[in-house]
């Protein structure tokens, strides 16, 4: 008797166990899906949608497309049952739910992708020397110097918001075809400053104070130096100490290219005229030659790649074959293309370091055709080398993981 009993008392424990082991199973079934939802939203987010032309209701579109698509795979799973949801993955051919079975998968190589960049992270190209960064938190400063706090303003004082936890970001490059007078060449870069509503007056003067303090040999600007229009020139009067700077020092030594925020209503002379003005040099398809003795240095600057007026032809006419050349392009994609000319070295930013970036999920939107392939810091293809720095601004105006920087380029020959 007390046999049959044990026996029926392990028998009901086994069923016991083997249906929380279902339980658990369907719960990260779900959750994969959800995930793969989640990883398709953000993909055709990046793929069709970020690229539109600055409307009214762009940031509604972006972010309703984005929760829709994991609402989306949450109400799938409820829809034919919640608690047979495995089931239905396990059997996708004879329940016809051959789509549950995609998502799920989808949702369990997103999650090893982002644990396996983790563990392994990749390694930077050669030519990347050493790299050091600084922190310069300028949050305190900001909200001791600004009258008014917006939202935005008050999660940042907070801590949530990464928005003026600024750090200065130094990378030293070898790069072989530089002339050896200019070893030793330091650029800094700032892009995409995105000034205007909820941004901080005070964040960008300091930004640009700190750049002088640096005493680089040049500093190009990388695009997107107000979200609106109707900052163009409250954004150029904040960086015309930088011009100051740069005709103190016989000028050309502030070069800027347009970035997809400052071509509006396709013609961005507004900019172009105020950075001017500015004492800023812009270029448009065009090149400088900075000269130190006998020798050479190229900074080419094309327009904006998402006006489709970027040309590398034009920009580069008249620089002798075997010269040392430095591309200055907004759009990191546009990598692809200058690959294929002789170009040492592409300064980008436009994709904000992914601006949010989450610990399990990575970087959530990315402004680039390629997903997340270039969403920040070097790539290399063929025998160009791209740097796309995290930028400064936000857009919206919020950061979180990725935090925002001033990049200083140290060349060695």
């Amino acid at each position: 008797m007390w046999e049959s009993i044990k026996h029926h008392v392990s028998r009901f424990r086994l069923i016991s166990t083997m249906k929380t082991m279902y339980k658990l199973l369907n719960a990260v079934a779900i959750a994969l899906s959800v995930v793969g939802h989640a990883a398709a939203g953000v993909f055709l987010t990046n793929r069709w949608l970020v690229g539109l032309e600055v409307r009214r209701y762009k940031q509604l579109i972006l972010a309703g497309n984005l929760a829709l698509w994991p609402v989306a795979g949450l109400i799938g799973a409820l829809w034919g049952g919640w608690s047979s949801f495995l089931t239905s993955v396990l059997r996708p051919f004879l329940r016809g739910r051959l789509w549950r079975l995609a998502f799920v998968v989808l949702g369990g190589r997103y999650l090893a992708q982002e644990a396996y960049r983790r563990v392994r992270p990749a390694s930077p190209p050669h030519e990347v020397l050493s790299t050091r960064v600084e922190d310069a938190d300028l949050t305190t400063e900001v909200f001791l110097a600004e009258s008014s706090h917006s939202l935005f303003m008050q999660l940042a004082e907070q801590g949530i918001n990464h928005l003026f936890k600024l750090q200065i970001v130094t990378h030293t490059l070898k790069l072989d075809c530089l002339p050896h007078e200019f070893d030793g060449f330091t650029i800094v870069q700032l892009t995409d400053i995105h000034y205007g509503d909820f941004t901080s007056t005070e964040f960008v003067r300091r930004v640009v104070e700190l750049t002088v303090s640096m005493k680089p040999d040049l500093v190009v600007l990388t695009g997107d130096y107000q979200t609106y229009e109707r900052d163009v020139e409250a954004a150029a009067r904040l960086l015309a100490p930088l011009g100051e700077w740069s005709g103190r020092g016989g000028g050309n030594r502030t070069l800027a290219v347009l970035g997809n925020h400052d071509r509006f209503n396709e013609s961005p002379a507004h900019v172009t005229d105020a950075l001017r003005r500015a004492g800023i040099r812009v270029l448009n398809n065009e090149h400088v030659e900075l000269r130190k003795g006998d020798s050479s240095l190229y900074i080419v600057g094309v327009a904006d790649p998402w006006s489709l007026r970027a040309n590398l032809d034009i920009a580069m006419l008249g620089i002798p074959l075997g010269s040392c050349a430095i591309l200055l392009a907004h759009v990191p994609d546009y990598l692809v293309t200058a690959s294929t000319y002789p170009l040492a070295l592409q300064l980008s930013g436009h994709n904000h370091g992914g601006q949010i970036k989450l610990p399990i999920l990575g970087h959530v939107v990315v402004s680039s055709r390629y997903n997340r392939r270039y969403v920040e810091g070097f790539h290399k293809m063929n025998g160009t080398l791209m740097y796309a720095s995290n930028g400064l601004g936000g857009h919206p105006p919020i950061r979180w993981g990725a935090r925002p920087e001033i990049a200083r380029i140290v060349v060695r020959g």
